[in-house]
């Protein structure tokens, strides 16, 4: 369990860096050919270390590999597109609905149930960020809110597939990774078109940060959702709101309200005694 939230925590981390540098590439490229880049780069990555080290292909379960790369490069797609139309905090708060996505289907399709004593955990961490959306004054809530939302739920179905393929076993990490990166390629390739944008020097740069981040984020984040309960692990992911809330602050002259610094230290806590209470359940069934 104490691996599952490392691995979770560091790839908020991880992937609240790669959301600052999609930013910075705004408007000037389509959000299809930054998804495609981002895919292509992994991928190669990732076939470089499976040949490295040997690591072959199953041949089970292909058909929900196909499916969980499917989900997962829909919702990068969406991201992005909200990414650069939205301030990084906004844009991570609705990011951060997949936890409730999760719930749901985590609950329908894997019939996982929550260590005693979660509930009210999970409840202080949807009350941190509904304070922190401040829906009574929140003027960005425009159809890019909706391509968040839309990507939250697209990556909540992702994860919830990643967690039913390693309870069927058979399937290591990088293989997962493989077919997420692999879709993600095409989707972002499929919806490219005419669009395509030459990038110059620093977008080059900017594309390859983002391809290298996003493998070593998307490993632990594979890590995470294979080690532990679904809804656990991607609750644990709420820091990342706070992460990319610091970082638009930082960088894009954003507000970062002391809102926004509350609800970061509740999710926080609240994701530390959610991985406490998984840990003594676990416990508790093998004794």
């Amino acid at each position: 369990m104490k691996k599952a939230f490392f691995f979770a925590i560091t790839s908020a981390l991880a992937f609240s860096v790669m959301n600052l540098f999609v930013k910075m590439l705004g408007q000037g490229m389509p959000a299809s050919e930054i998804t495609f880049f981002r895919g292509l780069i992994g991928t190669a990555a990732v076939l470089i270390y499976m040949g490295v080290k040997r690591i072959s292909f199953s041949s089970k379960d292909r058909g929900l590999l196909m499916w969980r790369g499917i989900f997962g490069g829909v919702g990068t797609l969406l991201n992005f597109i909200a990414l650069a139309y939205m301030n990084m905090a906004d844009a991570s708060i609705l990011f951060q609905l997949s936890g409730i996505f999760v719930f749901i289907f985590s609950t329908l399709v894997l019939k996982e149930a929550l260590p005693k004593g979660s509930v009210k955990w999970l409840l202080a961490i949807f009350c941190a960020v509904t304070a922190m959306i401040h829906p009574w004054s929140m003027s960005t809530f425009n159809w890019y809110s909706l391509y968040a939302i839309g990507g939250a739920a697209f990556s909540a179905a992702a994860y919830t597939t990643i967690r039913k393929i390693s309870i069927q076993g058979g399937h290591g990490t990088y293989e997962i990774m493989f077919y997420f990166l692999f879709t993600t390629m095409l989707v972002g390739g499929i919806l490219m078109g005419p669009n395509f944008v030459v990038p110059d020097m620093r977008q080059s740069g900017i594309i390859i940060i983002i391809g290298a981040i996003s493998v070593f984020a998307q490993f632990f984040l594979t890590g995470a959702f294979v080690a532990t309960n679904a809804v656990v692990a991607q609750f644990m992911q709420y820091i990342g709101v706070f992460f990319n809330s610091f970082w638009g602050f930082l960088i894009f002259d954003e507000t970062l309200s002391w809102i926004t610094v509350a609800g970061g230290i509740i999710m926080f806590t609240s994701s530390v005694m959610l991985a406490r209470l998984k840990e003594r359940h676990a416990t508790g069934r093998q004794s």
